[in-house]
């Protein structure tokens, strides 16, 4: 497979992860479910079908082997779409973007990474004894590094082996019930080990940052996350009210955000879903959601399918190799092709002296007679076309443009 041709089909690949999230998020409208786990669940089997869709769908020839209209295009470096751009192909500086958008994000996550064990070192120890959080490492058998820092613009849960909960200022202004709620949260995601899913995630979103249906899902599925815990929290503390009113305090709070690789308490605005749902009181029936769950997995099968269809991918050329492998019999007949005649071009000194350089379609074509006695005695009547696609030395600046004059009329040589 080309650089081209790679690239093109990551565009291709984009549009139907795209097609895919969209589809998603409008059959989470029409057939919505309410429970949090199920939502997880939904969203990262909707990122794995964005991935996995590439892979498993049946791959177009590539527009080498399809029917071309033959053209001679030969121009200017710059004005001719698909050829060099300077010395860069514009296949290459599409690569190079990427290449570079990767390295980037990298950076900033390792960068991000930095900027926690900064504020770790610089944090204040919090005694989860001495404070209102007595006792809650015990209940929820978690235990956590607790500090204080100036560097956080709400909690941060990081790390496995030693986790660490930072927590703002405004932390310690909190009540007592307030605080607690908070601590719940973030034990919480310790004991759920979120911090590794969300450096998977990040990433993940390094690596495919052209991608924008892999950024609406990922969205999706930390608020999903963050719904889960919330649940968590409200089921450990007994009440919803002390816990909606600590998200409530710490949402008002006009504190720097910092965009660190860490479970937050708050983020990406996720706030108002969160709220909504833990106001909602309803329950569904096992009926209902494997009706939904049903129903929305067939639909994004069938959206899958039209998106693959819309845009496919190409490099899989079929050719004699394919054919025999497919058991095509007739392209066996054929037997495999010869030369027949070879002409090799006359590069001008002048051109190559100026280094022209260009791209030249032959079509060829090559009839066979009318009608054809066979073994049986029956008639044949076909034709041969062959398609050649070459670099070619550019023509001379000639009023042919041609180096040697006007190219001859097609050759006909029976077989």
């Amino acid at each position: 497979m080309s650089l081209a041709l790679a690239v093109q089909n990551l565009g291709a690949a984009c549009v139907q992860g795209l097609l895919l999230a969209g589809a998603a998020l409008i059959l989470a409208r029409i057939f919505p479910l309410e429970r949090p786990r199920l939502m997880l669940r939904w969203w990262q089997a909707v990122l794995l079908a964005v991935l996995a869709v590439p892979w498993i769908q049946p791959w177009a020839p590539s527009a080498v082997a399809r029917v071309e209209v033959a053209l001679l295009r030969i121009a200017p470096a710059l004005a001719e779409p698909g050829t060099a751009f300077g010395r860069w192909t514009r296949a290459e500086v599409a690569a190079a973007v990427l290449v570079a958008g990767i390295l980037a994000r990298a950076a900033w996550l390792v960068a991000g990474l930095a900027s926690l064990r900064t504020f770790r070192r610089r944090a204040i120890p919090l005694e989860p004894s001495r404070t209102a959080l007595a006792g809650l490492e015990s209940l929820l058998a978690t235990r956590a590094a607790f500090l204080v820092s100036d560097g956080v613009g709400g909690p941060a849960t990081f790390g496995l082996r030693r986790p660490v909960v930072l927590l703002p200022r405004a932390f310690l202004e909190m009540n007592a019930e307030r605080q607690r709620a908070v601590a719940t949260h973030e034990l919480l995601h310790v004991r759920r080990r979120d911090w590794l899913l969300t450096l998977l995630e990040e990433g993940l979103a390094s690596l495919l940052w052209f991608n924008p249906a892999v950024h609406l899902l990922l969205g999706r599925i930390r608020l999903a996350r963050e719904q889960c815990v919330d649940e968590a929290v409200v089921r450990a503390l007994g009440g919803r009210q002390a816990y909606l009113e600590s998200l409530l305090e710490m949402a008002r709070h006009d504190l720097r955000r910092r965009a660190v690789p860490a479970a937050l308490l708050l983020r990406e605005h996720h706030l108002r879903d969160r709220v909504e749902l833990l106001l909602k009181e309803v329950t569904m029936s096992r009926v209902r959601v494997l009706s939904h769950l049903g129903a929305s997995a067939l639909f994004l099968i069938l959206a899958g399918a039209v998106a693959a269809s819309s845009f496919p991918l190409e490099g899989r050329e079929e050719g004699p190799k394919a054919a025999e492998k497919s058991g095509d019999k007739s392209a066996k007949a054929v037997g495999e092709p010869r030369i027949i005649h070879k002409v090799q071009p006359a590069y001008p000194a002048e051109a190559k002296k100026d280094k022209l350089e260009g791209i030249v379609l032959i079509d060829v074509r090559v009839p066979r007679p009318p009608s054809r006695p066979c073994a049986s005695g029956a008639t044949s009547r076909s034709s041969a076309r062959t398609r050649s696609r070459s670099r070619w030395p550019s023509p001379s600046r000639s009023t042919s443009g041609w180096p040697e004059g006007p190219p001859a009329a097609p050759q006909r040589h029976w077989m």
